[in-house]
């Protein structure tokens, strides 16, 4: 089968590859589409080198241009389809649905933001198959559900293993320095947060805590820092990096769920209330703070944890036991779709 994957968002290069690389191992075309968005073009050809990858579109900042990109899009993907003869498409954030409809192409799409109504409506009504974990409060006859998370495609035990080798790249030990991500608030899902980072860092200073940071705007960091360094794309071994940080602090939503099913507290403070968060907060690993304040207590807090391994090996056996493999049920989905 010709099987197109389409990412809009670094995210889905993790979400999708483990699917990617399994397909064209068992001998199916797999075509890969990306949106050009910051650093997803170079974290795609480092993850995919051996394949082909085709530009489609640019990620806007404004409305206006996000509409008529979104426009233009479609009707080059009703060109692209036809051109490669795809059986299937694969998505997550549904930018090229009304092309695969009008062409008949089965859509397979995964969604874990019911909150976000746009993109969310966008999957129900254009997808063959709409892919969800089962806490999502909605319902639909197209709707796929399963147990778990979709970070979980690359960070359930059975395909990740922590490797302390890649402290060494940057002089780091051990559950000695704290992870940061701060993300740009270009994003309609961001837009209006509250950024606290230089704050933040003046405060882990004076705990004697070093930071490792990963930015979207690496600008809003002047020079050398002695108690923190900025991470340049691609980071060699990510989910090692932040797994072997004594905490996390990420703005970022996708981050913050990374680094709770890890087992690594999490302090989230991208200021958005999603109901595929709600378990991790529940279970203490991952606390939604929003003001300077209580961001500052609860460092306090997590500073005086003794060596987190046990949380982490807990984690990890608490996943392996009670979620899903998202990976056999994309490729499941994807296989089946068209009988």
């Amino acid at each position: 089968m010709n099987i197109l994957f389409d990412l809009v968002h670094p995210a889905d290069v993790n979400l999708f590859k483990q699917s990617i690389l399994r397909l064209k191992q068992d001998g199916h075309n797999v075509i890969i589409t990306l949106r050009r968005r910051g650093v997803l073009e170079r974290i795609a050809i480092n993850e995919f080198p051996e394949f082909n990858i085709l530009i489609v579109g640019s990620h806007q900042k404004k409305l206006i241009s996000k509409v008529v990109a979104f426009i233009g899009r479609e009707f080059r993907f009703l060109k692209l389809l036809k051109k490669l003869k795809v059986d299937v498409a694969v998505c997550q954030g549904v930018t090229f649905g009304f092309s695969c409809k009008i062409l008949n192409v089965p859509l397979i799409h995964h969604d874990d933001d019911h909150e976000y109504k746009f993109s969310f409506l966008l999957g129900k009504y254009l997808s063959t198959k709409d892919i969800m974990p089962d806490f999502m409060p909605v319902y639909g006859s197209n709707f796929v559900k399963y147990k778990g998370f979709k970070e979980l495609a690359y960070l359930h035990p059975k395909y990740f293993k922590p490797d302390t080798g890649c402290l060494n790249i940057y002089n780091l030990t051990p559950y000695n320095y704290v992870f940061i991500r701060e993300i740009s608030n270009v994003s309609v899902n961001y837009q209006g947060r509250s950024s606290y980072l230089l704050e933040i860092l003046d405060y882990l200073k004076e705990k004697e805590l070093y930071a490792v940071l990963s930015l979207e705007d690496k600008s809003i960091i002047a020079g050398d820092n002695a108690h923190a360094c900025v991470l340049q794309e691609p980071i060699t071994d990510l989910y090692s990096l932040m797994y072997y940080a004594r905490f996390i602090i990420s703005a970022g939503d996708t981050m913050a769920r990374e680094s709770s099913l890890m087992g690594v507290p999490c302090i989230y403070t991208g200021g958005r209330s999603m109901s595929v968060n709600d378990v991790l907060i529940q279970k203490g690993i991952m606390f939604k703070l929003d003001h300077e304040k209580e961001i500052k207590k609860q460092i306090d807090t997590l500073c005086d944890l003794e060596n987190g391994q046990e949380l982490r090996e807990n984690m990890s056996k608490f996943v392996n036991t009670n979620y899903d493999d998202l990976n056999k049920i994309f490729v499941d989905q994807i296989l089946t779709v068209k009988q």
